[in-house]
């Protein structure tokens, strides 16, 4: 057997992490993000899996509310959110939380990633005019993704319970992210 080489990210991000306007923050998210003291065009949140108290706290309405207090008038915050097979509540939750934290614009979308199945995002934008349903053009060449793919990512499948109606909003006191998590279909994985 033959293993496939790995690249270091620098090459595999053709250099992107060399741009000085790029600054990568190591450290409890929880505590330093809200802390910091610039505004972000762009927050992505790639946090853990909010299966247990201590990680369902960066999905909690308030932290949300800190976080995005830290971006630019026209900034744009993403979460990831989780399996959309195994935990499809944990996106409903994700999102009725953040709108409840935003009072602006909450889009979700999926991704097929192939080691995963179908993954579930959030989008939250306090000030920018959005319509990420409709295609429009791309600021950067692209290879592979196209307006009209951009525009896919936000239809959802007509069995996703996307309705957050009866769903309650993840809060640091009532973590109820984590039982919307912990869902019996993550016993066919």
């Amino acid at each position: 057997m033959r293993a496939h080489p790995v690249q270091p990210p620098t090459e595999v991000l053709l250099g992107a992490l060399n741009d000085p306007r790029v600054r990568v923050r190591y450290g409890d998210a929880f505590k330093r993000a809200p802390e910091l003291p610039q505004r972000f065009d762009a927050i992505l949140a790639d946090f853990p899996d909010p299966d247990r108290k201590a990680t369902a706290k960066l999905y909690s309405a308030g932290f949300y509310r800190r976080l995005l207090g830290r971006l630019a008038p026209e900034g744009v915050f993403v979460t990831q959110a989780s399996s959309l097979f195994f935990t499809p509540q944990t996106l409903a939750c994700i999102r009725a939380t953040l709108e409840a934290a935003v009072g602006g614009a909450v889009y979700p979308y999926r991704v097929n990633v192939p080691s995963l199945g179908p993954w579930g995002f959030v989008m939250a934008a306090q000030g920018a005019s959005l319509s990420p349903g409709e295609p429009a053009p791309l600021p950067v060449a692209t290879e592979f993704l196209t307006p009209e793919l951009t525009a896919s990512l936000f239809q959802m499948p007509a069995d996703l319970p996307l309705a957050t109606d009866g769903v309650r909003i993840n809060q640091l006191a009532h973590p109820k992210l984590v039982q919307y998590y912990h869902n019996p279909r993550w016993g066919l994985y």
